[in-house]
């Protein structure tokens, strides 16, 4: 594509980004625009298509915050690359700083150099498609605060912050830069009941008890080492669902996530080495995912799940069972990614099952079949091919 063009296109479905929004928010727009990027937000795991680009620097760590503000000459030449330009581009309004709105362009991983293969040709100008902005809960069609959802990247953020805070209901942290005690200075979030934070160095959770109706919590470690969970850390009474990724593979009090977030229903832990569960999940959870090569430690699972996934790549069907030892009912499991093997199933049959994921295990053809014929009710993956003639020779001696 020409890059004139493609400079056009992109000035174009701004305003139209604008034009669109304005409307709808509460706040008085700034007219001038900056642009927040974010490359390679495609699933591409199929590996790349024949005349595609990939860039894998576009996913490097800090690429996100390099792009976060840019203006449209710095827009262009980040993402028209000598013709090539990504298939697919969203552009929405995401926020104001005071002085300019910020337009967020997501863009797809694939870059081309090929007009016919851009997407929404029929808006006019691919490869962009303008959307509205992310819409708050329980919208009512009224004008709402573009703040909605927020985030903070620097210390020019984290000015403005305090000038809006009483509209934000999500709030992401995009900088390891908080410590402690530096995140509780920031300004007071009476009304924000989801925080995210993608460069958590904190030691504790104890920091975001002061926001009153926090629900949902995800923490993406960036020193695991310095992070550990107390029973006298102080209480977040209000969460519900509680994220961690990148976890130390050491004890990290595991064993107080109960007393801290007594109130928690889902669960989802992250580790690159090993996972260690050294407690109980608490008496209200119910949806529980646990990522790792393996896992470590004495832990024991809450009675009933209506979900569970347990993804270990280096883990087995031992201890996938010590895992279920005393779960009595269990809706919903996903061992995707875990090497089990056919040894596994008769302690799923204890279950009544809705739905059982075995994509990327061990089980074998012939077991998924018999299953699938003893548990007609359970929605099974992956779908199982055709038999082969070993398969229905084993099947048969079932």
């Amino acid at each position: 594509m020409d890059r004139d063009l493609f400079a056009a296109r992109l000035a174009a479905s701004a305003e139209s980004a604008y034009a669109f929004a304005r409307p709808m928010i509460s706040e008085d727009l700034p007219a001038p625009l900056v642009f927040r990027i974010r490359l390679d937000q495609s699933y591409d795991g199929d590996g790349p298509l024949s005349g595609d680009l990939r860039f894998p620097a576009d996913s490097a760590a800090g690429r996100a915050a390099a792009l976060r503000r840019c203006d449209a000459a710095g827009a262009v030449a980040e993402l028209w690359r000598d013709g090539w330009v990504p298939e697919w581009i969203n552009v929405a309004l995401v926020g104001e700083t005071g002085t300019d709105t910020v337009v967020e362009l997501v863009c797809c991983g694939r870059f081309t150099d090929d007009d016919t293969k851009l997407y929404h040709a029929g808006e006019g100008v691919p490869p962009f498609h303008v959307v509205g902005p992310a819409l708050p809960p329980s919208y009512d069609e009224t004008p709402f605060s573009i703040h909605t959802r927020t985030g903070c990247w620097d210390s020019t953020d984290l000015a403005h912050l305090a000038d809006v805070s009483g509209n934000v209901w999500s709030f992401e942290l995009n900088t390891d830069a908080f410590d402690d005690d530096e995140l509780r200075a920031l300004p007071d979030l009476p009304h924000v009941e989801v925080f995210e934070h993608r460069a958590c160095a904190l030691g504790t959770m104890s920091a975001l008890a002061r926001f009153p109706a926090l629900r949902v919590l995800r923490l993406a470690l960036t020193a695991p080492g310095r992070f550990h969970i107390s029973a006298a850390d102080d209480h977040l009474d209000t969460l519900k669902d509680l994220t961690i990724t990148n976890l130390a593979p050491r004890p990290w009090g595991h064993d107080a996530i109960a007393e801290v977030a007594p109130a928690v229903t889902s669960i989802s832990l992250t580790a690159h080495e090993t996972l260690w569960l050294d407690g109980t999940f608490g008496p209200y959870a119910r949806d529980i995912s646990l990522v790792a090569p393996t896992i470590a430690g004495p832990t024991r699972m809450p009675t009933y799940l209506d979900r569970l996934g347990i993804h270990l790549t280096q883990g087995d069907d031992q201890q996938v069972v010590e895992l279920l030892d005393g779960v009595a009912g269990l809706r919903s499991l996903s061992l995707r990614g875990t090497p089990v093997t056919d040894a596994v199933l008769p302690v799923l049959d204890r279950y009544d099952l809705g739905h059982l994921d075995l994509v990327d295990t061990d089980v074998s053809t012939s077991a998924l079949f018999k299953f699938r014929t003893d548990h007609p009710g359970t929605g099974l993956l992956p779908r199982t091919p055709p038999l082969r003639a070993s398969d229905r020779r084993i099947l048969g001696r079932c």
